[in-house]
């Protein structure tokens, strides 16, 4: 594999395995209004979240106050066709969600983890929210790669690409932090950072909450949880 240019988006200052193992707890993120969310360096080792999901709480995740609005950004399809955010998702339930198809870890958790959940509500609110996957790592994250991919969990998943400036732009609308690609290894394999969160955008089109992604209970969000949410969220109650 011939190793891609690294995209740096550190100061000279600052360590980068340090950054791309630490992170910004949610609550503070959203407390600011703005700032770095969680990032996951996936094959790194990472911090856990403040901001984690408690499953006896009343909701999990991170209440936005105020909520997040949608961005104004076209993806691309896996049929290489158009994918105007705003309209494709207007008055719908959904789920978006930041990663790359060859992270070892969060990504497939996180997707298997929304898999399940859909299945355990099985029919009513919240059982078919749209799961919306960006591939962020334009290199590899082929409409191919992604299509078999998601396949492999849930082929109802829509798979999203889109050029660094796109995927960028849509980051930062939603303040989390930004992709970071990984100095390549001898044998050209590299790591992605990547936002560890979902954010959920329900049908009055804005987001009201965020919800960590990470591969534990300390750090994720569990499928309990989801199944109690997302029904709630597509009804239209947040807290």
């Amino acid at each position: 594999m011939t190793p891609r240019p690294v995209r740096r988006n550190l100061g000279p200052d600052i360590d980068r395995r340090r950054f791309l193992s630490g992170s910004v707890g949610l609550g503070a993120a959203a407390a600011l209004g703005g700032g770095a969310a969680l990032l996951s360096a996936c094959s790194l080792d990472r911090a856990s979240s403040p901001g984690r999901s408690d499953p006896t709480s009343g909701f999990g995740g991170t209440l936005l106050e105020p909520p997040f609005t949608k961005p104004d950004v076209t993806f691309t399809d896996l049929d290489g066709n158009p994918f105007p955010f705003l309209e494709k998702t207007e008055g719908q339930l959904t789920v978006l969600f930041f990663g790359y198809t060859n992270c070892p870890d969060i990504c497939p958790v996180f997707l298997q983890t929304m898999a399940r959940a859909r299945e355990g509500i099985a029919t009513g609110p919240g059982s078919r929210p749209q799961i919306l996957f960006v591939g962020v790592d334009v290199a590899r994250d082929t409409p191919e790669q992604m299509r078999t991919y998601l396949n492999r969990i849930d082929p109802t998943f829509i798979g999203l690409t889109g050029s660094e400036e796109v995927i960028g732009e849509a980051i930062s609308h939603l303040k989390m932090a930004p992709v970071v690609i990984e100095e390549p290894a001898a044998d050209g394999t590299y790591s992605v950072g990547h936002p560890a969160q979902a954010t959920v955008f329900t049908r009055d089109d804005v987001s009201h909450r965020i919800y960590p992604t990470g591969v534990d209970d300390r750090a994720g969000t569990r499928m309990e949880v989801w199944v109690r949410d997302l029904p709630r969220l597509d009804q239209g109650v947040w807290k």
